[in-house]
């Protein structure tokens, strides 16, 4: 009995911090990319950075922000949503090796944040045991893994090739445009696993879809805009996330 008390001690310990941290993290996600882009629609001087603040805002805002946020809340129920937020780290992570910006642009911080939470995680024992994928989320999520691969391999060219001179080099945002849209598929393929929360962890998705679509047709004279057709291929396919989400029957694991 005295090692059952204790272990519940310890979970409910772990929760608790858990939650603290990201909510922390979350709140952070949010305040180093929302306000940004606001200002830049204010503010004429920081305008050539519209896009890339949409931009951010899609990965560090919702993707990241939002979904720790909704985990920190209930973090059993919404695990679907921790796989994003651990997802768009990844896709930082990935885009800072590629940009040779790992260390400068600070891409370090995504996996060591990762580890931690996934340690402090209080249902760990169920992460690498998804119940299953949403065959037509996954099937989104491969679609659109070769674009995105390929636009990040464009933006990190820039990003590694780049001067002072280039405000946007200077600021790291090629590698976080890199990051962003590798980010879609990635997260894509996270909110593909059955598990708690995995509607609004897809809902997520295909609204950062969405706004890094949008964005780019809205500001296609800016630095890092996706070509046209591009553009409205990532408005659709966020769009079609979101749809496919409200089609699905839902079968996931629950606590």
């Amino acid at each position: 009995m005295e090692r059952s008390t204790a272990d519940t001690g310890e979970h409910r310990g772990s929760g608790t911090a858990f939650r603290i941290v990201a909510g922390i993290l979350g709140v952070g996600g949010i305040a180093l990319s929302l306000p940004f882009t606001i200002i830049s629609f204010i503010d004429e001087s920081e305008a050539i950075h519209r896009l890339h603040n949409v931009a951010f805002t899609a990965l560090y805002g919702v993707l990241l922000g939002v979904a720790l946020l909704v985990c920190a809340a209930r973090p059993e129920l919404n695990v679907s949503s921790f796989f994003v937020a651990v997802a768009s780290g990844i896709a930082g992570a990935i885009a800072g090796l590629a940009s040779e910006d790992f260390i400068s642009g600070v891409w370090y911080t995504a996996p060591i944040s990762i580890v931690i939470m996934w340690l402090l995680h209080p249902s760990r024992s169920r992460l690498l045991r998804p119940s299953g994928v949403d065959l037509p989320t996954l099937a989104l999520s491969l679609l659109a893994f070769v674009p995105a691969i390929a636009f990040l391999l464009t933006q990190s060219e820039l990003q590694r090739t780049g001067s002072a001179a280039d405000p946007h080099w200077e600021l790291h945002h090629y590698s976080g445009m890199a990051a962003a849209v590798l980010a879609l598929p990635l997260c894509g393929f996270a909110a593909s696993f059955r598990e708690s929360g995995r509607r609004l962890g897809a809902w997520l998705v295909g609204i950062a879809a969405v706004m890094i679509g949008f964005g780019s047709l809205l500001l296609s004279d800016y630095a890092g805009a996706l070509d046209a057709i591009w553009a409205w291929l990532t408005l659709a396919w966020g769009v079609a996330m979101i749809a496919s989400t409200m089609v699905a029957r839902e079968r996931v694991r629950t606590p």
